[in-house]
């Protein structure tokens, strides 16, 4: 591209291309003219990081492999100069470890597999452009700070899970491998949904399916499919999930538990992007992108030679680390409440809130099971009780239930040291004082509003040690009205 050509229209969000291949950069071009952006276009790394000197760019696209320069060092100098721009790879080599470390420190945003699809190309940069507000920290803490989001089914107001959010969206729009790692019941599986329908094939198939429920052999049948006659007992031809799941999604959740002949097998899967049915020998291509997850530590099963190395570095091209329940501060209360409302309307019951009693048991239990044992507990009192509000009674027996607990213990995090709440009689006081006390009021000294209302918000920030979203909650407030108090004062 001539850079002196100064004609371009500044007012349209300025997307450079990169790529040392002239034919490259015209059929990108081509693909995206009808678009409403500035494109411009460069053979040379280095020029095109001049320019950027100079112009900043709203997406940047690169290719990998470059003689001047590769692809995520040259989006690296990009991210320096302009961080809030969007960036995106796109590469024809299998040169995974490089882009998932670039894509995990945030240097790249998404990635394009070459040959690319040109409505996938026309989707993914049209995303670009809509999320690019969402990339500036600013603009995020004024619009969306400790504000309740529902994403996908993922109900959240702590901080890191709307990061969390942001990546799905950046890579949704890859077929790059996703690794997601987590506790049990901590949404892994919600997770994975998510990404398909933010991605482009979100009409095309989601399929789930978790290994630790299968044998070896079954689980090969599962995923590769086999002929009739295949195996004994294979009457029929049946199609696998590699070929199920089309240009969709495969989810494989506790993909540890798969034997090491399997994993040789998917690594190959994984590489060449084709499969072989069991029973024949025609090979068959792997549209769809590959989600895979574990609750067990996949470093540590690489370390016991347990699971393949090689294995582990395709699956890890992008990763996402699920927060187990009891870090994510107020979310808990905002789940329950979740859970609350949509099983009430499911058993068709009125409870409608919790007591506080029953809120301050909700957030100091560490919930070992995390999201799917809280809402299994709040449907299990949902159905066995009746009323308007959900009391510590109720949820000291559901836990003493389903835990083995007796009434008078019940297990507190260790990142909390607060008393257990014991009956409903308690429950309905005021939270209980921890540092500053409210005066006693007598005939002479009347306490102005103002202090009274101060001295409750400290208490309450200082009970939950300074979790302002989860303090929120147990005043029933949102967490930008003590944000906006603590300003005030």
């Amino acid at each position: 591209m001539n850079i002196a050509n100064e004609t371009q229209d500044t007012c349209l969000p300025l997307l450079v291309l990169v790529d040392d291949e002239p034919e490259i950069l015209t059929a990108l071009e081509r693909v995206l003219r009808g678009l409403p952006i500035n494109i411009q276009s460069f053979s040379s790394a280095l020029a095109a990081l001049d320019y950027c000197q100079h112009n900043q760019p709203e997406i940047v696209i690169s290719d990998q492999q470059m003689p001047e320069i590769e692809g995520c060092a040259f989006l690296h100098e990009i991210k320096a100069l302009w961080p809030q721009s969007q960036r995106i790879i796109l590469s024809a080599h299998q040169d995974f470890d490089k882009i998932s470390k670039a894509f995990n420190s945030g240097t790249v945003d998404r990635f394009i597999c070459k040959p690319w699809n040109n409505k996938e190309l026309k989707f993914i940069v049209t995303k670009a452009l809509d999320n690019t507000p969402l990339k500036s920290t600013e603009v995020a803490e004024k619009d969306f700070i400790n504000e309740p989001i529902n994403f996908h089914g993922i109900v959240a107001a702590d901080e890191a899970m709307k990061e969390l959010f942001v990546s799905i969206r950046h890579a949704a729009t890859t077929n790059a491998p996703i690794f997601i790692t987590g506790e049990t019941g901590t949404g892994k599986e919600l997770v994975a949904k998510a990404c398909h329908k933010e991605s482009y094939q979100q009409d095309q198939p989601f399929i789930a399916v978790n290994c630790a429920n299968f044998t070896e052999h079954l689980m090969e049948s599962q995923l590769f499919g086999h002929t009739k006659g295949a195996f004994t007992g294979a009457t029929a031809s049946q199609e696998g999930l590699f070929a199920a799941a089309k240009s969709g999604m495969l989810f494989l959740d506790e993909i540890t538990t798969l034997s090491k002949t399997l994993q040789a097998k998917l690594l190959r899967v994984v590489q060449e992007r084709e499969f072989t049915p069991l029973g024949t020998n025609k090979l068959e291509k792997f549209h769809a992108q590959l989600i895979s997850a574990s609750s067990n530590s996949i470093r540590q099963a690489v370390l016991d030679g347990d699971f393949r190395e090689d294995l582990y570095y395709r699956l890890n091209v992008i990763t996402f680390c699920l927060p187990p329940l009891r870090d994510r501060g107020g979310d808990i209360v905002l789940i329950a409440r979740y859970f609350l409302k949509k099983y009430s309307k499911i058993e068709n019951k009125s409870f409608i809130r919790f007591s506080k009693g029953c809120l301050q048991i909700i957030c100091q239990y560490d919930w070992p099971g995390n999201i799917r044992q809280l809402e299994n507990i709040i449907h299990g009192m949902v159905i066995l009780n009746t009323g308007e509000k959900l009391t510590s009674e109720m949820i000291i027996k559901a836990l003493s239930s389903t835990v083995g607990l007796s009434d008078n213990i019940l297990p507190v995090s260790g990142r909390v040291t607060r008393p257990a709440i014991q009956s409903e009689k308690r429950s309905d006081t005021t939270i209980e004082k921890t540092s500053t006390a409210i005066p006693a009021n007598n005939q002479t000294e009347i306490i102005p509003l103002w202090l009274t209302e101060k001295t409750a918000i400290e208490n309450a920030i200082n009970y939950c040690q300074g979790n302002i979203p989860q303090a929120a909650a147990l005043l029933e407030v949102s967490p930008s009205t003590l944000y906006r108090k603590k300003l005030s004062w």
